[in-house]
């Protein structure tokens, strides 16, 4: 039975700080601290009303059904407002509460514990920001405080059960005080973060689990009859209409201008319309560039398309045909599939945290979507869109069929036609000269396109201040040859005209570089700098990738083993970032904590990287010191005790006796291993004299062994002093008879 008060108060804090955290990571940051603040004093009078009625628990039944019944109206209520998973934790929540009203026995209170536990994983599995890692050490701390004073509780009735006293030792049962508490908690997280930094992580599973999820279900129901009526194949370019219809153009207009809204004081990129300009490309909007505009839950880095361009007038991108008129229903479950012949192995769960386009980004080729919505649409290069603006909150899945050549993502989207060969009419004529010049080595289109890459990558600067600082003063040519150095949307285009000069179809794509894994949650963060701009080239009946921009890289196939790589590159990203996008160079608190992590990692590194110098250039000596111990391991009962008698001989002959009795102990301690050699251990109540007697029958009848036994008695028995200098002799001359 549960005795001690403090235990209930600690319990508490632990089921509030649980609370508060995974309601605020499912609902809103404001809702979980409002949930902890109500579950703390709530959880603190019901443990209480238990611990005083903890003779008689049955008392408090009432309490506890009215508990439980509260529990499952709020379920429901969660259930129909919000969604499962909060619905879900609530109840636990109020049946951990209803539980605790007749918490009397260690059987519950460890049954809290682990229902506690699981809670907070499951906030930590659904946080998306790093500031989760507060309520995991708040967590710590107080189950350090919660289980030592079960400890200590449970080592008061074991005291009072054996002494007949349950007020005995009242100062030795309080335990240690809050700080070194404190200290055990902080221990155990700097364990705990060692191991998470330093343990491989293994690959993330897949179950097969859709998400999908709004603030308000995007509903069109236009759109979802065009879907039913649906005949056409939506792997092909649909055509251009030829009967020109005034009110069908304006309605047209009209409803393009609203998807590609994104509403005032949002998130914007230019790239995301139907027609940019390449001087003037704003990444932000209404929100900073380092703000966090979507998150990507997937197994690896992606680059997210969303829109795809074809003509170019030699300052602006556009579509040659904005045709939206493909649409495809949703099942009950928000469930469209695009192509039901490919596999969609690469899965990607979204979460749109500023509002933007409703066009939905997404890794190609998407071959199967579930989002909010009773109707999707496709535009000319079967990119899927909503029937509105993407809301904060949006949360979709999508099933991609992802194929790589080269770690290069390809993509089988509608084939190339004219528009994608299209040249403006004043075109520079020293472009295609230079794109001949760069290429001229290369044997086939693939090559080419690589060729073209490399000397945009190598030769040509990446300057995000041009965004800024020179809009409107660097078109295509003077970048190419005067600046030599520019945005991402100058090196795309600038590939995408000098393929089209070599007769290759290519095409401008714009969308999210999602290649920052955060460590801490999983998720790769999207910020408002990573919009960015990069080309696809017709080669081999494939659209396939190419990255001219320096700055960027394409995702790598390996994001890592260990968290403490993911922690650097996410630093270094992050770093980077902050550099370009941080025109005055200010820094952040979070610029500084990457910085100090990078300096810590590098030393890190640097110490790992001279252990493995010396582990590999001494590896044969490493094995055969690996041998030799396992061969001294096996064999050891045979040599281990003559070792051990060794070893306390040489101690006897160095050791300078100063105490006659604690050199007594001492000395009995090491003869005692000598004569292990040819003697069983002496048992701890055997008789000095029985043990000398059988010394005297294994090594001979001498007179020292009779002396050895009365100088014990003298000491132990007798409390007589006996000169430590005779006996220092004394147990000289019996270890030399103990070696013979």
């Amino acid at each position: 039975m549960i005795r001690r008060p403090a235990v209930f108060f600690w319990l508490s804090l632990q089921l509030a700080i649980t609370a508060a955290g995974v309601l605020g990571t499912m609902l809103s940051p404001a809702l979980g601290v409002l949930a902890g603040l109500i579950f703390l004093p709530a959880n603190f009078m019901v443990l209480r009303k238990a611990w005083l009625a903890r003779e008689q628990i049955e008392r408090n039944k009432p309490l506890a059904d009215a508990i439980a019944v509260a529990g499952l109206a709020l379920f429901l209520v969660l259930l129909l407002s919000a969604s499962l998973m909060p619905a879900l934790v609530a109840l636990l929540l109020l049946a951990t509460l209803a539980m605790n009203a007749q918490l009397n026995r260690w059987r519950k209170f460890y049954v809290a514990q682990l229902i506690s536990f699981v809670l907070l994983l499951a906030g930590a599995a659904d946080a998306t920001s790093g500031h989760y890692l507060w309520v995991m050490a708040l967590y710590c701390l107080a189950a350090a405080f919660s289980l030592s004073e079960a400890w200590l509780d449970r080592g008061d009735i074991r005291v009072g059960d054996e002494s007949g006293d349950r007020g005995a030792s009242r100062a030795a049962r309080q335990g240690p005080g809050a700080g070194a508490r404190a200290v055990a908690g902080l221990l155990t997280m700097l364990v705990a973060f060692m191991i998470y930094v330093l343990m491989p992580r293994p690959d993330a599973l897949n179950w097969g689990g859709q998400e999908s999820s709004a603030g308000d279900f995007y509903h069109n129901e236009q759109w979802q009859q065009q879907g039913r009526d649906r005949h056409d194949n939506l792997q092909q370019k649909p055509q251009q209409e030829t009967d020109f219809n005034p009110q069908r153009a304006q309605q047209k207009f009209q409803e393009l201008s609203n998807l590609n809204s994104s509403g005032d004081g949002a998130y914007r990129y230019d790239g995301f319309g139907d027609q940019f300009d390449i001087r003037s490309s704003d990444r932000t909007g209404g929100v900073d560039l380092n703000a966090i505009v979507a998150r990507l839950q997937a197994e690896q880095g992606a680059y997210l398309k969303i829109r795809s361009f074809d003509t170019f007038d030699g300052v602006s991108w556009s579509v040659s045909n904005t045709d939206i008129a493909r649409k495809l229903t949703t099942d009950r479950r928000g469930h469209a599939s695009l192509n039901s012949s490919r596999d969609g192995a690469f899965q990607q769960v979204i979460t749109i945290e500023q509002p933007m386009p409703a066009w939905l980004p997404a890794a190609a080729d998407p071959v199967a979507l579930w989002v909010p919505a009773s109707a999707i649409a496709l535009d000319m290069f079967a990119q899927p869109l909503l029937p509105g603006s993407l809301l904060p909150g949006t949360r979709y899945t999508v099933q991609s069929a992802r194929e790589l050549q080269d770690n290069r993502p390809l993509s089988r989207a509608p084939a190339a036609d004219a528009a994608d060969l299209q040249i403006p009419d004043d075109q520079d004529p020293r472009i295609k000269k230079l794109a001949m010049q760069v290429t001229k080595a290369g044997q086939n289109p693939y090559q080419k396109a690589q060729l073209l890459e490399q000397h945009l990558r190598t030769q040509y600067a990446y300057s995000f201040a041009s965004i800024t600082e020179s809009q409107g003063q660097t078109p295509l040519t003077k970048f190419l040859f005067e600046d030599k150095q520019g945005h991402c949307e100058y090196f795309a285009s600038a590939m995408t005209i000098m393929l089209r000069t070599l007769d290759i179809p290519a095409r401008l794509v714009t969308g999210f570089s999602a290649t920052t894994r955060n460590p801490l949650t999983g998720y790769f963060d999207i910020r408002a700098i990573d919009g960015h701009a990069w080309t696809e080239a017709w080669i081999d009946g494939r659209w396939v990738t190419f990255e001219p921009t320096a700055y960027y890289d394409l995702p790598p196939p390996d994001q890592g083993r260990f968290t403490a790589e993911q922690i650097s590159r996410y630093a270094q990203d992050f770093i980077k970032r902050n550099q370009q996008g941080n025109a005055d160079g200010e820094w952040t608190l979070t610029g500084l904590i990457s910085a100090l992590w990078l300096q810590i990692y590098t030393a890190v590194v640097l110490v790992l990287a001279g252990i493995q110098w010396l582990i590999i250039t001494l590896l044969p000596l490493w094995v055969t010191a690996l041998v030799l111990v396992a061969i001294a391991w096996l064999t050891r009962p045979y040599w281990q005790v003559h070792a051990r008698a060794w070893l306390s001989n040489r101690r006897i002959q160095r050791y300078q006796p100063l105490h006659s009795r604690l050199a007594l102990d001492f000395y009995l301690q090491h003869l005692q291993r000598m004569a292990e050699q040819r003697l069983p251990p002496r048992q701890p109540d055997e008789l000095i004299e029985h043990w000398t007697a059988a010394l005297q029958q294994q090594y001979g009848d001498h007179a020292e062994f009779q002396q050895l036994a009365a100088a014990v008695n003298r000491l132990v028995y007798q409390n007589d002093e006996v000169d430590v200098r005779e006996l220092q002799q004394l147990v000289l001359q019996v270890s030399a008879l103990l070696r013979s």
